[in-house]
């Protein structure tokens, strides 16, 4: 017993003279560091720090590291009545009023400087709400022969669950293949020129050009019904459309049907017999769809639709697949800041009968006013910068800022507005609704209609400054 407990005494001796040892003390150690001078540097084995790669398991020592101290500078002026936090052309940091602080760690500083209100929210912010925006910026970007695609689903905006969309981009004389969905399909041109062609259920046919914004003029817009077997050709420089289905979940199986495709997966003796062909022509048939093809031969050029037309013993279909913008009146807002274009099947656009549309036009520091509808509304910014204020009900807000290519959805019934933010450009933007009719309730009317004592005592307002409230819809406000 004493033998093994002298054995570990000596043990522990050796250890610790061993970590009390410098390597520097040795001699040919020391004759090493006289013979290479400084360009050795000396080791100490009892420091961890010494260690020419540090141990990823030792926390970093903070108190080495220069702290960077940021400024805690207010991003509000006041008086505060829920303004845009201003943050001095500096970085976005959240303080507001003087709650709040800076960031410590990093933050990316160019998605806060696009998203104040995410940063610094205006003080009427309050509870719980969802994400309501989205960026087709942030969408994956399918790039094929002859254009690319991005979408933005259910699965990217989870409360959009009416509407989807995707920017499509075809090149000059590419065409999207042909194919059908089991939803509808709504266009509209962002840019350049093509060609849409497709049959209805009777066998009638449909052929017509579509063009972008050209001049100052407005775009055309589309419609196709669920089921109606389409295709898209580009012409002259090529053509780009925003997109719009009726269900969020578009990627959804058994919601989009290529005929390649399908061909593909049918038995070739059968595909032949359908088509009255033999088999021996049906090799070239795609094995997989292709999504875009690119032309091989040129198209005519825009404006000569008729001369790719099929002639159909069954007539044309009896109510135009296209709309043409430039050709609607606007319904310019009363007090000035603004106008409309609304289509829907009610009043002006018959055959979309599940999606109605307005393109709406608010000047510099103009307001789309407060407001609400009767279905989800889908949103996307066309050009200029807005912010807008989600009300949900139970005592809950939440702002958004949007640039262009940003999408949003507002709920059911959910009060919102929409705010230009700049003091020079336009706003330019579309609501899109799954409804055959557009509908929307105005706040100021609402209250303008109202027994004036029930709004004076509910908003604490004289009755004379109630008088002067417009009966009429001001849709935009200067």
């Amino acid at each position: 017993m004493l033998t093994r407990l002298s054995h570990l005494f000596l043990a522990v001796l050796a250890v610790a003279s061993a970590v009390r040892a410098s390597p520097s003390a040795d001699e040919e150690v020391r004759a090493f560091f006289a013979r290479e001078g400084a360009a050795v540097r000396p080791l100490d084995f009892g420091r961890r720090s010494a260690a020419s790669s540090q141990t990823r398991h030792l926390r970093p020592k903070y108190d080495q590291e220069p702290v960077i101290k940021r400024s805690k500078r207010d991003s509000i002026t006041p008086p505060d009545v829920g303004q845009v936090a201003d943050f001095g052309g500096q970085d976005p940091e959240p303080i507001r009023n003087g709650n709040g602080d800076t960031f410590f760690a990093n933050s990316n500083h160019e998605i806060d400087a696009q998203n104040p209100d995410n940063v610094a929210a205006p003080p009427t912010d309050a509870g719980t709400v969802p994400n309501l925006k989205w960026s087709m910026s942030l969408s994956h970007t399918r790039l094929l022969k002859g254009g690319w695609v991005r979408e933005q689903t259910i699965t990217d905006l989870p409360p959009s669950k009416d509407l989807a969309a995707a920017e499509l981009r075809l090149s000059p004389n590419a065409y999207r293949e042909l194919h059908w969905h089991r939803v509808a399909e709504w266009g509209y041109i962002l840019n350049g020129t093509g060609r849409i062609s497709a049959i209805d259920d009777s066998g009638k046919t449909y052929i017509s050009d579509i063009k972008g914004p050209s001049k100052g003029s407005d775009p055309d817009i589309y419609y196709f019904p669920p089921g109606v077997p389409h295709s898209i050709q580009a012409l002259d420089e090529g053509l780009e459309i925003l997109l719009i289905f009726t269900d969020g979940n578009f990627d959804a199986s058994g919601t989009t049907f290529m005929l390649s495709d399908w061909l593909a997966h049918t038995p070739l003796e059968i595909v032949a017999q359908n088509l009255g062909l033999n088999t021996s022509v049906l090799g070239g048939i795609p094995q997989k769809d292709p999504y875009i093809l690119e032309s091989t031969v040129p198209p005519p050029q825009f404006g000569h639709a008729g001369d790719q037309a099929v002639s159909d013993p069954n007539g044309k279909v009896p109510m135009p697949y296209v709309f043409h913008l430039d050709q609607q009146e606007k319904k310019v807002a009363p007090g000035g800041g603004g106008w409309v274009k609304i289509q829907d099947s009610v009043t002006n656009f018959p055959v979309s009968k599940l999606l109605a549309s307005a393109l709406v036009f608010v000047e510099p520091n103009g307001l789309r006013e407060l407001h609400w509808h009767v279905n989800d509304e889908w949103l996307y910014i066309i050009s200029g910068h807005a912010r807008a204020t989600a009300f949900p009900g139970g005592s809950s807000a939440r702002t958004f800022d949007f640039q262009p290519g940003d999408t949003a959805v507002f709920p059911i019934s959910y009060g919102h507005y929409i705010k230009n933010l700049s003091p020079t450009e336009p706003l330019i933007y579309l609501e899109l609704f799954k409804a055959e009719k557009f509908v929307d309730f105005s706040a100021t009317q609402w209250l303008s209609l109202m027994p004036r004592q029930v709004v004076a005592d509910l908003l604490k307002l004289p009755i004379e400054l109630i008088e002067g409230f417009s009966k009429e819809k001001q849709l935009i406000v200067a």
